[in-house]
C-alpha cells in the first residue's frame, strides 16, 4: 500500500476510532453484570450529578447521543431507573430524575468507572493524560460537542496552555 501525505492524519483518525471502541467495549463489559449499556450509565451519572433535568437539558449534556435521547429515556423509565415527574413550573413538561433503583446503580457505575480510570492511569501518567486531552480538545475546537464537554466540566488545563 502506497503511503500518501495524509497517512499520519488517517492513522490519527483510526486510532481515535479504535480507542473509542475499545474504551466502550471495556466499559460495556464492566456494566454487563448490571444489565446496562454505556449510554444508560452516562444518563444515570448525569442525573446523579445534576439531580433533575428536562429531556432537553439532559440531551445537551449527553456525549453518547446526538439529538433527543427520548427512546433511551423511555426504556430507562420502563426499567425503573428513571422517574418522570411533572415540572412544578409547567405541568405540560416532565422532569427526569433517578429512581431509587437508578440511585443505587449510580454508586456501582461510579465504582466501575473508577476501575476503568485506574486502568488508564496504569498506562498513562497524569501529565500524559493532560497532554492527550489537550490535543484532543484542540482537534475538537470550534465543534458543537465542545460546549457539551465544557458543561460537563471537561475543560483540561492543557487546552489553555496549548491553544
Amino acid at each position: 500500500m502506497e503511503k500518501n501525505k495524509h497517512s499520519k492524519a488517517e492513522a490519527f483518525r483510526y486510532l481515535i476510532l479504535a480507542t473509542q471502541r475499545q474504551g466502550n467495549r471495556i466499559l460495556n463489559d464492566l456494566l454487563k453484570e448490571m444489565g446496562l449499556t454505556s449510554s444508560q450509565a452516562e444518563v444515570i451519572r448525569i442525573l446523579d450529578e445534576w439531580d433533575s433535568l428536562s429531556l432537553k437539558e439532559l440531551g445537551k449534556l449527553l456525549i453518547c447521543e446526538t439529538g433527543s435521547p427520548s427512546r433511551l429515556i423511555e426504556r430507562m423509565n420502563q426499567d425503573g431507573l428513571i422517574d418522570k415527574v411533572a415540572d412544578p413550573k409547567d405541568s405540560r413538561y416532565v422532569i427526569l430524575q433517578l429512581s431509587a433503583k437508578g440511585g443505587e446503580m449510580a454508586r456501582t457505575i461510579e465504582s466501575i468507572e473508577t476501575q476503568m480510570y485506574e486502568q488508564m492511569l496504569r498506562i498513562y501518567s497524569e501529565d500524559e493524560l493532560d497532554h492527550i486531552c489537550g490535543q484532543l480538545m484542540r482537534f475538537l475546537k470550534d465543534q458543537p460537542i465542545v460546549e457539551t464537554l465544557m458543561k460537563r466540566g471537561y475543560q483540561p488545563e492543557a487546552v489553555t496552555r496549548q491553544s
